[in-house]
């Protein structure tokens, strides 16, 4: 046994080239899946403690104004656990050194007592004291904004301009992602964030006396939102309910639920993508290494060595090749967690969430590294027990000498050199070993492919929705829905504008079956130019007279296509007796990557609303040097909740599509590193086969170049089959990545366009030309002399 393991290292040394190269494979996929999987266990324990703490409520309300002393008979709804009410106030701060565009979100705390929902961490400092001008920030804005404890802010209040004054810091489960609406898409802490205010001190600022206007409801055990829903909306209707939100729906949870699910999916596909790869280079060389070493197998078995013996010695290469791969990959992998971890931290305000050294996510790392290697040794070394003794002893009878299906093609065969003559047979001669480097560069292509074309979707994502969709400067969002009349004709005449459109969002249910999802149903008028539906060709779409029409990624989440008929409510309609809602036609489904709509004509919409003629916000057109005071005059009016330029909107979204280039980059070295080990591994096994008929080459006389063409004309054909089975798993690859990486903030087009395809091919191209020239320097230090003197 000793000469056996002799044996193993002098012959890992010997082709420690390929051995390396299969080492980094596995520890790729390994430092993918360890890292990974850390994360999202991070992320996951953190979010479920943090929720369990703070009590986490099930449902949010938000009304026009409810009696405070009418809060705790919502408990009464069958179903319903703890209700409370809160006043929740957007504010602009004020700055007297620049024009401030700093907004935040006022949240009452009652202090006299004490919350049971959404309970606050206290991070840092203390809390503000009852009936006092003093507030809670979240910690997030505190740091972007350079400010300090004892520090004062003024915000105007409904009118009013009203100075705090910061006592601490503190976080709550209802705010982890934190965003002013939906359609910011991108935490902006310098310029947004949270305050929690005593309820006493606001109560005395805001116009509503003696009411709250959000309500956060916590269900009993077993009991469904859906179950409470209509008993909640029909005890609420008097009081102008705005919108209605399950815990599931709820801004900051469904954005963190989404990322958790999406690194979950990333760390269980890619690393068997890797792992496979290297279990394919594995697969390859042991066949080859069991091949050539036939006569020492024989001599083995003669001197009585078992065939088990045998075996566990060539099966010792892939447990000593996974070993190392497995402990390196997960090693790096539970490092490389700390700074991912670190890194969502900055998006995500979860107390709590931290990296540690996972002793299990590196034995599982080690056992799924074991498992693929050794399950390509037994693959590759069975052939042993097929070989008795005094056959192995004798060198491998001749394989057949007919001509190969390629060989058949005889204007093609004749219009070669002898070189590629040779190479391409031996592809087709040796079809297992083929198929499976053919399958290894498919894969290495599609991966490049899916980084080409996740570049090409969040340019167009940006492209489509800045230049092409929302073609306006300036949307101006009301506090309330107002008369569309009125609102046009007073910003119509503001300096520089040129164009404005009304646009009425409003809050809707859309139900097929027991399907059913919370959006905003978006008014537009039929002659609208400042947001344009269209469809994937560009062409737009004109709104329907009548009936709706729904973004794929809604219409597949319902489950309806064009004409279907669809049930829609809303909290803002004015329901006649028996009709809380409506059944509207489904006239088309429209590809929308920013946001998740369904569009209506204004008028349809502000039938079935029966409100009368109505907006929400104003879109508008105008000179961009007239932006900066148009926004300077209507920030403070009381009518309006915001002002943002397209300007400030693309630059999130960018911002936000600049956070996948990471991924994107990954995947295509990534793709690069396994491309040029498969290759590498390709021709090393070439040349270690044919050593005696490149030899020969050499001593007739052709350069090394000349010879390389043997090697080179071989991994050239497996490249362009490679390619030609590498498209559909591109295509399934980069429509499956789209699919889940898409949401109800963003869905990423499943496109593949032909620069994706072509990038990628040359990509993979590349791999082959760097593996290539390693086997170049091969060649020309091969020693053809000493090789000739060998005897089989």
């Amino acid at each position: 046994m000793v000469m056996l393991r002799r044996k193993t290292w002098r012959d890992i040394l010997e082709n420690k080239g390929v051995y390396f190269a299969c080492v980094v494979v596995i520890a790729i996929g390994l430092i993918v899946f360890t890292s990974m999987s850390v994360v999202v266990e991070s992320l996951d324990r953190a979010q479920k403690e943090f929720y369990s703490e703070t009590h986490f409520g099930d449902g949010f309300i938000s009304v026009k104004g409810y009696p405070e002393n009418k809060v705790n008979s919502l408990t009464f709804i069958p179903g319903i656990d703890q209700a409370e009410g809160r006043i929740v106030k957007d504010v602009r701060l004020l700055d007297e050194q620049k024009d401030s565009n700093r907004y935040l979100r006022m949240v009452s705390i009652n202090m006299t007592n004490p919350q049971k929902i959404n309970q606050l961490r206290l991070i840092m400092g203390q809390l503000p004291d009852d009936n006092q001008p003093e507030i809670l920030v979240d910690p997030k804005f505190l740091s972007a904004n350079h400010l300090s404890l004892g520090d004062s802010i003024t915000a105007n209040l409904d009118g009013q301009q009203v100075t705090f004054f910061i006592t601490g810091t503190a976080q709550s489960p209802e705010f982890i992602y934190i965003m002013k609406t939906a359609q910011d898409f991108y935490p902006s802490p310098e310029e947004f964030g949270i305050a929690y205010v005593p309820l006493s001190s606001l109560k005395a600022l805001v116009k509503e006396k003696g009411q709250v206007n959000d309500l956060v409801v916590t269900l009993k055990s077993g009991i469904d939102f859906a179950s409470v829903k209509d008993s909640l909306q029909a005890a609420l209707k008097p009081y102008g309910v705005q919108s209605m939100v399950p815990r599931k729906d709820q801004t900051s949870n469904s954005i963190l639920n989404s990322e958790i699910k999406q690194i979950r999916t990333m760390s269980k596909t890619l690393p068997v993508v890797f792992l496979g790869v290297a279990a394919i280079i594995l697969y390859t060389m042991l066949k080859r290494l069991i091949e050539q070493q036939r006569v020492a197998i024989g001599t083995l078995k003669a001197f009585g060595f078992t065939d088990r013996e045998v075996i566990l010695h060539y099966l010792t290469y892939p447990l000593v090749i996974g070993t190392l791969g497995g402990l390196i990959g997960s090693l790096l992998g539970v490092a490389l967690s700390f700074p991912l971890t670190a890194m969502y931290k900055e998006f995500f305000a979860l107390p709590g969430l931290k990296s540690e050294f996972s002793v299990k996510y590196l034995l599982i790392g080690l056992a799924l590294s074991l498992f693929f290697s050794v399950l390509s040794g037994v693959k590759g070394s069975l052939d042993i027990l097929r070989l008795e003794p005094a056959q192995a002893m004798r060198p491998p009878a001749p394989g057949t000498a007919s001509k190969t299906q390629i060989e058949k093609i005889t204007w093609f065969w004749r219009n070669i050199s002898s070189q590629a003559q040779m190479g391409i047979r031996d592809v087709f001669r040796t079809p297992t070993r083929s198929l499976f480097n053919t399958l290894g560069i498919a894969v290495v292509f599609s991966l490049m492919t899916v980084s080409w074309s996740m570049q090409n979707m969040t340019e167009l994502m940006t492209v489509v929705q800045l230049e092409q969709v929302q073609t306006y400067d300036v949307k101006i969002q009301l506090t309330q829905p107002s008369s569309t009349r009125l609102t046009q004709q007073a910003v119509i005449h503001e300096p520089g504008v040129t164009k404005v459109e009304p646009l009425l969002e409003v809050p809707a249910t859309l139900k097929n079956g027991w399907l059913k999802k919370e959006v905003a149903l978006m008014g537009l008028s039929k002659d609208s130019t400042l947001y344009n539906i269209l469809d994937k060709d560009g062409k737009h779409i004109e709104v329907p007279d009548h009936g709706i029409l729904l973004s794929e990624h809604l219409a597949k989440t319902l489950n309806v296509k064009a004409g279907d008929l669809i049930y829609v409510e809303s909290p803002w309609r004015r329901e006649l007796i028996g009709q809380k809602g409506e059944s509207l036609l489904v006239q088309g489904v429209v590809p929308q990557y920013v946001g998740l709509n369904a569009f209506m004509e204004d008028k349809e919409l502000q039938r079935f609303l029966r409100q009368g003629e109505i907006s929400t916000s104003m879109l508008v057109k105008m000179d961009q040097s007239e932006v900066g005071k148009i926004k300077s005059k209507y920030r403070n009016a009381s009518n309006v909740s915001s002002i943002e330029s397209l300007k400030d909107t693309g630059d999130k979204i960018r911002k936000m599509m600049d956070s996948y280039g990471f991924t994107t980059w990954l995947l295509a070295i990534l793709g690069g590193i396994t491309g040029f080990a498969l290759i590498y591994n390709s021709s090393i096994i070439s040349l270690s086969e044919r050593k005696r008929e490149l030899a020969s080459l050499r001593v007739l006389g052709m350069t090394p170049r000349e010879v390389l063409r043997v090697i080179t004309s071989e991994q050239w054909t497996l490249y362009v089959f490679g390619i030609l089975l590498g498209i559909p798993m591109a295509y399934g690859l980069s429509f499956s990545m789209a699919e889940s990486m898409s949401n109800d903030m963003y869905s990423l087009p499943a496109d593949l366009p032909l620069m994706a395809l072509l990038g990628a091919a040359a990509g993979t191209a590349v791999s082959v030309l760097v593996a290539q020239s390693r086997a170049y320097y091969k060649i020309k230090s091969l020693p053809y002399v000493e090789i000739l003197a060998t005897r089989d």
